[in-house]
């Protein structure tokens, strides 16, 4: 063999042998790099606390929010924490400024949609504005968010996307019908894309927390425009809910540790279920649902609803 077919062949094989090298590191690279995961209205309440968990648990954390003026909370956490995330800006309603967030953090391993907003009040009293406000973060910021993510998970051969619904989007709840329909549309559209996104190696899993004492239920929860219209035949029982939620609702529920302790959980399973429902409440309405008892669980709900009201309309 001469001496120019023997140089052709070592060069041949010193590519070969280079390509596997390349390939080798870019396998043990993906191997080693940090999942990253983007979660949404992180500025209280679960998005805050699953941004801290997840930090915690080694993820490259982009915690986002719709203000940056509210991150300090977040930020001083994350210090007592000794750990660090990504603090972003992003509102979910803004189509554009979706697609730039998911650019600049591409790839996105693990989406979790949480941002969300309750008003309070009638399905009379509030306007079709506040419902369509509600509507537009709840569901559509999930879709938009989702539809974003999905092209890139499906390149890098898979992803989960992990949407925080509610209780009230299984079984309802008065004087939030608004907030309950577009939590009932978030579960519906999580059932649907899970089976959609399987082939492709894309995890969907809806949360459906009760209640839970974060600020969507107290700081953060709005009353509509019309919540004092004493002109509403809704009036009195608007009053009543409100006084039933200060009552007993809110000292009642939660803390919020479980739903972050099984959100960043999620995370890391092979085979995540489909639908994680969290809290004592959210469980016996479940059971309830199932064995036929919900007109029960409903009438002594109501009777509470017109104690609280006669007892608001004597205080004042």
């Amino acid at each position: 063999m001469g001496m120019k077919n023997k140089k052709s062949i070592f060069l041949a094989l010193s590519g070969i042998w280079a390509t596997v090298l390349v390939a080798k590191e870019s396998r043990l690279g993906e191997q080693t790099r940090r999942k990253r995961v983007l979660i949404t209205g992180c500025s209280s309440g679960f998005g805050l606390a699953i941004a801290v968990g997840a930090a915690k648990a080694g993820y490259d954390c982009i915690a986002t929010m719709r203000n940056l003026d509210k991150a300090d909370y977040l930020k001083k956490t994350l210090e007592g924490e000794n750990v660090t995330a990504t603090i972003d800006q992003l509102d979910v309603t803004d189509g554009e400024a979706i697609r730039d967030i998911v650019a600049k953090y591409a790839p996105v391993d693990i989406l979790v949609n949480n941002s969300g907003i309750l008003i309070m009040g009638s399905c009379l009293d509030i306007g079709d504005e506040e419902m369509r406000r509600i509507f537009e973060t709840n569901y559509f910021g999930a879709v938009a968010m989702t539809r974003a993510v999905a092209g890139g998970m499906i390149d890098s051969g898979g992803g989960l996307i992990i949407n925080i619904a509610s209780l009230a989007g299984l079984v309802g709840h008065m004087y939030n019908a608004a907030y309950s329909a577009s939590k009932h549309a978030l579960v519906g559209f999580s059932k649907s894309i899970r089976l959609e996104l399987k082939p492709h190696n894309i995890d969907v899993v809806c949360i459906e927390p009760g209640y839970h004492k974060t600020e969507i239920i107290r700081a953060n929860a709005n009353l509509c425009d019309e919540f004092y219209n004493r002109q509403s035949p809704m009036f009195d029982y608007n009053q009543g809910f409100l006084r039933l939620m200060f009552d007993e609702i809110i000292p009642r529920a939660a803390e919020p540790d479980e739903v972050v302790k099984k959100t960043v959980e999620i995370m890391g399973l092979k085979h995540p279920k489909p639908h994680y429902i969290i809290g004592k409440d959210a469980a016996l309405m479940t059971i309830a649902k199932k064995l036929g008892l919900m007109d029960l669980l409903e009438k002594k709900f109501y009777s509470k609803l017109i104690t609280a009201t006669k007892r608001q309309k004597r205080r004042t």
